[in-house]
């Protein structure tokens, strides 16, 4: 659209929930103030709220796919994931990303690694034969494709650390996952310039009250911003409760680790996918379920869980121009009513789905 207001709607914004109109005008939020002027065009959306769009950083499958079906739920923009794999084939999978310009849906912003560089013994559903330790040689060979974002890795592994510091200095997220690292590792690894931690409660070591690992590190290190999937399968209610009671919304990532479009042999129950071993494998979830669950489970306000999933996934990002009901920022937008249904989706200023 080329310029509309939104109007009679509750503006999500980083100071709280306020009624106000938004000013959509040549793909960015041009103003936020009480009301539109007279004879001007409107959007009407009816005291649903008007908030920053979901930014996923953990979602699987064929990425046009992922940004034409993720658009009706609220998700403006997302990293796609790649798992281990040849890394031949890993190389032709970000060469295509940065190929693709234009996107039906969501933008995607580049390439989340789930891998290779994990610990097999706790690799959960992703194929073991692929993990390996981090190189030079091979950290070299997937940053001349560009277009990686986040690295997960297990500090554990030989060369961890310093893979970790090459992360640092290529301005990607390193983010602790898939890990057996006790709690001196994963200090370590944040020391190094570790500044995220992967489907947390999972693919890591229990809570233990005398061998203390990443999880113990992760929910005290302020340092750390942690993402969480909240299907309702992989995290308990309790346990959401503790992660915001220990990191505050200021450091948690809302993410789907959806593989609803990935097309693996899995088996769909209560929500989640599994292997037919019965490993949990993904989440069928998508980033409007999860801020409902974040406030219906978590305890937290509408207010807060919009933060998880837009403003927080974009300061980690150092995404300035995201996350935020701001004049400035980009019109990335969803609407959505008290139900937690998406009514709609707008991606720099283009309506990319309405209901």
């Amino acid at each position: 659209m080329d310029s509309a207001w939104l109007v009679n709607g509750k503006v999500v914004t980083p100071d709280g929930v306020t009624g106000a109109a938004v000013l959509i005008a040549g793909g960015r939020i041009a103003k936020v103030q009480r009301h539109a002027p007279r004879g001007r065009r409107t959007i009407d959306v009816r005291g649903a709220y008007v908030a920053p769009g979901f930014i996923d950083l953990h979602v699987w499958g064929d990425p046009v796919t992922v940004s034409r079906y993720f658009a009706a739920h609220g998700t403006t923009a997302f990293l796609s994931a790649i798992g281990p794999e040849p890394s031949s084939k890993t190389g032709a999978r970000l060469d295509a990303l940065q190929q693709l310009k234009a996107w039906p849906g969501a933008a995607c912003l580049g390439a989340h690694l789930e891998g290779p560089f994990l610990n097999p013994k706790r690799g959960g559903a992703l194929p073991k034969r692929w993990m390996r330790r981090p190189t030079t040689a091979s950290l070299n060979a997937l940053a001349a494709r560009g277009g990686i974002r986040m690295l997960t890795l297990a500090p554990e592994l030989p060369g961890a650390m310093q893979a970790i510091r090459w992360c640092r200095g290529k301005g990607i997220i390193a983010s602790l996952g898939h890990t057996d690292a006790d709690a001196r590792t994963a200090a370590r690894a944040v020391a190094a310039g570790a500044r995220a931690v992967t489907h947390v409660f999972n693919a890591m070591r229990p809570f233990h009250h005398r061998a203390p690992s990443l999880l113990e590190v992760a929910l005290t290190d302020p340092r750390l911003t942690t993402m969480v999937i909240l299907d309702q399968v992989h995290v308990s209610a309790v346990a959401l409760r503790l992660l915001v009671r220990t990191k505050g919304p200021e450091r948690i990532v809302l993410v789907t680790d959806s593989i609803r479009h990935e097309g693996w042999d899995v088996r769909q129950r209560r929500g989640a996918y599994y292997l037919k071993s019965g490993t949990l494998a993904g989440s069928g979830l998508t980033m409007m379920r999860a801020v409902r669950h974040a406030v219906e489970q978590g305890g937290v306000t509408v207010a807060e869980a919009v933060r998880m999933a837009s403003e927080v996934p974009a300061r980690l990002l150092r995404d300035r121009s995201r996350g935020k009901i701001a004049a400035g920022s980009r019109a990335d937008v969803v609407v959505f009513d008290s139900k937690f249904q998406v009514r709609l989706t707008v991606v720099g200023g283009r309506i990319v789905y309405e209901r």
